[in-house]
Order: structure tokens, then C-alpha cells, then sequence
């Protein structure tokens, strides 16, 4: 393997462990604990096209919401307002749009409301094909059945016109009511007549929250009560986005009672004491008393070292007080520091700021150091209280917007490799908070830039993509944009980019069905975002489209598969491809690509095939019994035939060599022998 690709990909494995280590860590979703992003193995995930607490998981395709589902829904559902509104509208329309912000429960509004108006079986509609194919015959609405088509993400859904819907009328209207599901977004100026507003009223909050407990803890009435009588606990309320949050919250409860934690302790733990410990930091400006003096209260200064410590958490203090002034500055509104006059060089120092940031300091291996160590490095010194100072800053602080994304840009263009995970993923978290802001405003810029720092731009918007698809509001949402990325010139690098991180390990095949289509065109390699893919665990998955890519009559599919086949032999330990050896399924796929690889007319490709098979002989012999499978699996590789008979002459010749080559000669020499020994019998 070239010396440049293997720097390369030493730094693709560091970028990796920073982004895993800036990622949410945990996540309970179902009474299980996994990565928050890994989604367990990939193979088994699949894909989700809602991931809401308390929302059936229906695969992107036709197919009916399983009724008992449904009666679990209705148990737990606060009905809006809208939902009679809706029900009226399906019985005398038989189609309505239902348009609402995601996580406001409007998904469950229309699956309910379309059973209640049909009284019978509900059908989720494949998203991506759209409404137009609804008004052909067989279109895919069934009979006495109700139906939900959600359209966010999609093209379709902003150019959803009267007209459509008159035709969609005829054709539901008394047979197969139609909830066709918007975001807010959606321009609804020419479908007056056919749409319903979904609105959720502030109190609904704690009313979802009382139906949850109340439901969930049934067995536990006293702990619910208490829990819902708790004052801490209708703080943390107020400070939740969406009924979808409300409802997470109530899990989370409920697991912790049943474990049999203590109430208060349950409460202490929420995210209310930090944000009122953010606002605390965040407080208000320094202002002038009657006597001039001013008073001990937050400088701006203050406030921008603390901004610097959440999102360089981790980083050596000398780096975070020089970013704090360029954001400062930026806040400010000015450039140079010399044009402001009251600037408190003098009268502020580092400790004064550290006194609003509650951070503390380690070295490099953790242990407790003072702020002059040279290594000192700034940590935030409790778990989520960065999060709760960004979430107060972009809600209370609307105005310190522009100035902090400009911020988080210029450490994306400029910054170490560290500084730009931080820096991105930060705008990931910032997009959970106000996505079509940060959308908008950065997101897109960055994805489509073409000047000099394109490269690094397209990746920060990747990685701030992977740290945003952790919220569950947003994971569809991030899907359907990498896909509408994936088919748009001047985006398709950003989505290659973006599927090789663990968005790609949620959503599998279809980032597989994309990749494999950028690499198609011969417009760009895609092996180090599969390379990605199969670090974050869909492993099986990728081995089995490698197969199918290596017998593909385009060349570049070709081309990436033989580089994928070398690249994922370089993965030690549980994501080492010769774990597959020991799997019927894997081991075939891994069968067919190999041997295609190796027997390929092209020269790099088959060279790309022996340094794998090299790699595998040297990880035998640092691993017991792996010598026997590797050369089980050898054995197996060539068929009969003039090419069989030629790949056995290479293997032997290599093992020769490589038994001289390779520090330890004697793996290579005794899979020589096995292979001799399994060919004569």
C-alpha cells in the first residue's frame, strides 16, 4: 500500500475517534442503552422512518400500521384541538393536509385521525413516490382503509396544488381518507380549503407528560403524583421543545422510577438546574450604578471565554482565551481591538473570567492541574451543562446568532483538526435548536462552497450533519436532504461526505444506493465514505454491496470495491474483515469480492487484492487459529477452470514470498502448507 494512503488513512482513524468523542455518548430509546449514533450494528437497523417516542416504526414503503400499535398510540394521545378538526375535515373531504412542526405530534394526529374517520386500518404511504402516482389507478390507496403520506424532506411537497387535490378527492373521497403530513414550512397559498393547522397549545405539554406517567406507572400511582406535583420538574417542562420531547421525558422518568431512584434525585437531574445555571452564566451585561461605578455582573468578555470553553471543551487554555477574543470581537461588532475604548485589557484578567465559566483544568491524562500547567486543558466540569449555555444563548441571546456562526466558521477553515470536529458538531448541536436558521444561514453555504477552503467546509457540514441526526426530530429530516444532496452537482460531495459518518450506519442502504451512485458516474471515489460506514458498524451490509459492486460493468464501481477491499483489511479487532471467516453469509459475500478482485483484468485492482490477502497473513499470526481459516478461505478462492488454476500458481508464489518478506515467515510458510495440503484431496 502507498506510503500516502497510509497517512491518509491514519488520519481518517483520528478524525474518527475525535468525532466520536465530541458525539453523545448514550442514549435510552425502548428501555435499551447504545451509541447514540451508532445504532447498534447497522445490519440490524435498518431503516427508520419514525424514530418519535411512541410512534409505530414503519419501514419507507406502503405497509399497514399494526393495529395494536394503534390502540397503544390512542392509550397514551392527548388529542389537540386539531384532531376533531381533522377527523371533520377527512369525513366530509376524504383528503386533508395536516401541516405542523415536527415533534408536534402531528404524525400521531393523522394516524389516529385517519382510523377514527375510517374506523378501521391504517396505511403509511411510501414517501418518496410522491402524490402524483396516487391519481393513476392502483396508485396505491386501498380500500376502506385510511392512509398518511408524510412530505417532508420531499420535492413533491412544495408543489402540492389545488388542483392535485381535487383529483385525490375523487379518488378518497366515502373509500380512503388522506392525511398528507407538512412541516410548517410548506407554502400552503394555493391548497386554501384543503389544509389544517396543526397547533399544540402550551398546556398540552403537561397534559402528555400527566398521560404518560399516569399511564406507564399505573402500578406506581403515589411516585406518579409526586413526580407530577414536583415544581422542578414544570420548570424543566417549560423549557422543552415539542410534544415529541415531552414524551421522551416521560420515559426517561418512568425508567428511572421503576429502577428505583429516588424522586428528587430523578428531578435534580433534568435539564432545568442547568439551564438556570446557564442563564446564571450568560447573565446580564455589566452596567453603569448612579455613581458611574459599574457593577460585578458578566462582561461580555466573560461571556465569550465561556463560550470558547464549550465549544473547545477539551483544549489547551491558552487556544480557548485566543479564540475568546476573535469571538468577542466578532460580538462586539468590531474588528480591531484597539477601536474599543473600553476594552478591559487591565482591568480583566483570565481568572476573573473563569469565575463565570465553571470549568476545570487537566492535563492531558486527566489529572487535576493548575491554570499556569503547560499543558493545561480547559474542560467543562459538568456533563451537559454546554449544551444548556448554548440552548440559553440561541433562544435568550437571539442577537449573539450571527456572530457565533461566524465564529464557528472561521474555526472550520483555520483551525486543527480537533478544533474543526468541535467547531462542526457544535453547529450540529445548534441545528437541533433552530434548524432552518442554521440551515439556512451555514449549512447550505458550507455544502455548496467552491472557494479555497471547500474541502474543509463540505466536511464541517458532514460532521455537523452526523451530531444533528442524533436528535430524533431531525433524523428523517437529515435523511431526505442527503438525498435530495446526493442527486444536486454542486451538493453531491457534501452528501459522500456525510453518508461516511454514522448517518450512513443509521440509514444503510440507502446510503449505500447513493454512494453507489456517485461512484457510478466516475465523478469521484466513494471507498473512504464505505470505509466509514463499515467502521460505524454496518459491516455485513457493506460487504454484501462490495460483491455486487466488483461484477458491476462500470469500471469506477469496480474500481471502489477492489480499494474498499483494501482499505477495510487494514480494521483490526471486531471490525477486522476476517472476522467474516467465521460467518456463513459474510463469508460469502467476502468470498465473491475477493475473488473477483484478484481475478480482475485490471492490474491495480488485482495488486489492490494481494495486499489485502498480505494483510490477512500477517493478522494470522497474532491470532490463534486465524492461520486455518485464512487458509481455508485461500483454498476456496480459485474454481476450475484456466483462471483457477493460475490464481493457485499466485497464491503459492506469494505465500513463498511473503513466508520471506514478512517478520513472521512461518504463518505464511504453514498456510502454504494447509492450502497445498486442502488442494490434494
Amino acid at each position: 500500500m502507498p506510503v500516502g494512503t497510509e497517512v491518509a488513512e491514519e488520519q481518517a482513524d483520528h478524525i474518527r475517534q475525535l468525532r466520536e468523542r465530541g458525539l453523545p455518548q448514550t442514549f435510552i430509546e425502548g428501555g435499551i442503552k447504545g451509541k447514540a449514533v451508532g445504532f447498534g450494528s447497522g445490519d440490524a437497523a435498518g431503516t427508520i422512518y419514525k424514530n418519535y417516542y411512541g410512534t409505530p416504526l414503519v419501514d419507507p414503503v406502503d405497509g399497514r400500521v399494526p393495529g395494536d400499535e394503534l390502540d397503544r398510540l390512542r392509550e397514551l394521545y392527548v388529542a389537540p384541538a386539531t384532531h376533531t378538526a381533522l377527523v371533520d375535515h377527512l369525513v366530509k373531504h376524504g383528503v386533508a393536509v395536516l401541516r405542523g412542526a415536527p415533534g408536534s405530534g402531528r404524525y400521531t394526529t393523522a394516524l389516529l385521525a385517519a382510523q377514527e374517520a375510517m374506523d378501521t386500518a391504517v396505511v403509511v404511504l411510501d414517501a418518496q413516490a410522491g402524490v402524483r402516482r396516487l391519481v393513476r389507478e392502483e396508485g396505491g390507496l386501498q380500500p376502506s382503509r385510511g392512509h398518511v403520506l408524510e412530505g417532508d424532506g420531499t420535492e413533491w411537497a412544495n408543489e402540492l396544488r389545488q388542483q392535485m387535490l381535487i383529483r385525490l378527492r375523487e379518488a378518497t373521497y366515502r373509500r380512503s381518507p388522506l392525511v398528507i403530513v407538512v412541516d410548517d414550512h410548506v407554502p400552503v397559498g394555493s391548497l386554501t380549503g384543503h389544509v389544517v393547522e396543526h397547533e399544540v397549545a402550551d398546556r398540552m405539554r403537561f397534559q402528555v407528560l400527566e398521560r404518560h406517567l399516569t399511564v406507564l406507572l399505573a402500578d406506581r400511582l403515589p411516585d406518579c403524583r409526586k413526580l407530577l406535583e414536583h415544581e422542578r420538574l414544570r420548570e424543566d417542562l417549560r423549557g422543552r421543545r415539542s410534544v415529541a420531547e415531552v414524551a421522551a421525558l416521560a420515559g426517561q422518568l418512568v425508567r428511572r422510577v421503576t429502577g428505583g431512584d429516588d424522586i428528587d434525585q430523578i428531578v435534580q437531574g433534568l435539564g432545568a438546574e442547568l439551564r438556570a445555571k446557564a442563564v446564571k452564566l450568560l447573565g446580564p451585561p455589566q452596567k453603569a450604578g448612579a455613581d458611574g461605578a459599574r457593577r460585578q455582573e458578566v462582561s461580555l468578555w466573560s461571556r465569550a471565554f465561556l463560550l470558547a470553553c464549550v465549544v473547545l471543551d477539551g483544549t489547551t487554555l491558552s487556544r480557548v482565551s485566543r479564540e475568546s477574543h476573535r469571538l468577542a470581537e466578532l460580538l462586539h461588532g468590531v474588528r480591531s481591538p484597539s477601536s474599543v475604548p473600553e476594552m478591559p485589557l487591565f482591568e480583566e484578567s483570565v481568572q476573573d473570567w473563569l469565575g463565570h465559566s465553571d470549568v476545570e483544568f487537566t492535563d492531558w491524562a486527566g489529572n487535576p492541574v493548575g491554570a499556569r500547567h503547560p499543558e493545561c486543558l480547559v474542560r467543562v466540569s459538568q456533563r451537559g451543562l454546554g449544551e444548556a449555555v448554548m440552548e440559553v444563548l440561541w433562544h435568550d441571546h437571539s442577537g449573539a446568532r450571527g456572530p457565533l456562526l461566524e465564529w464557528l466558521d472561521s474555526l472550520v477553515v483555520r483551525g486543527e483538526e480537533d478544533i474543526r470536529v468541535s467547531a462542526a458538531q457544535t453547529v450540529g448541536l445548534l441545528a437541533t435548536l433552530d434548524w432552518a436558521y442554521v440551515h439556512e444561514e451555514l449549512l447550505v453555504r458550507w455544502a455548496s462552497d467552491k472557494g479555497e477552503h471547500a474541502d474543509r467546509r463540505r466536511f464541517a457540514a458532514a460532521w455537523a450533519l452526523e451530531r444533528a441526526v442524533a436528535d430524533p426530530l431531525l433524523a428523517s429530516r437529515v435523511q431526505r436532504l442527503l438525498w435530495r444532496w446526493s442527486q444536486r452537482r454542486e451538493f453531491r460531495a457534501c452528501a459522500q461526505a456525510a453518508y461516511g459518518t454514522r448517518i450512513g450506519a443509521k440509514f444503510p442502504a440507502e446510503a449505500l444506493s447513493s454512494l453507489e451512485r456517485i461512484a457510478g458516474s466516475g465523478m469521484k471515489s466513494v471507498w473512504a465514505a464505505v470505509r466509514e460506514i463499515y467502521a460505524a458498524g454496518s459491516r455485513a451490509q457493506i460487504l454484501a454491496r462490495l460483491a455486487d459492486w466488483s461484477a458491476s460493468s462500470h469500471h469506477w464501481l469496480r474500481d471502489d470495491a477492489a480499494k474498499c477491499l483494501q482499505g477495510l483489511s487494514r480494521f483490526r479487532g471486531e471490525r477486522a474483515v476476517t472476522v467474516f471467516l467465521k460467518e456463513p453469509d459474510p463469508r460469502e459475500h467476502l468470498l465473491r469480492l475477493s475473488r473477483r478482485v484478484l481475478l480482475s483484468s485490471s492490474r491495480s485492482h488485482r495488486q489492490c487484492g494481494w495486499n489485502s490477502m498480505r494483510l490477512w497473513v500477517e493478522r494470522a499470526g497474532d491470532e490463534p487459529a486465524l492461520d486455518e481459516l485464512v487458509a481455508e478461505f485461500f483454498a476456496e478462492l480459485p474454481e476450475p477452470g484456466v483462471e483457477g488454476d493460475s490464481l493457485r500458481e499466485q497464491f503459492l508464489f506469494y505465500l513463498r514470498l511473503w513466508s520471506h518478506q514478512l517478520p513472521d515467515g512461518e504463518t505464511a510458510a504453514h498456510i502454504h502448507f494447509l492450502m497445498k495440503e486442502e488442494w490434494s484431496k
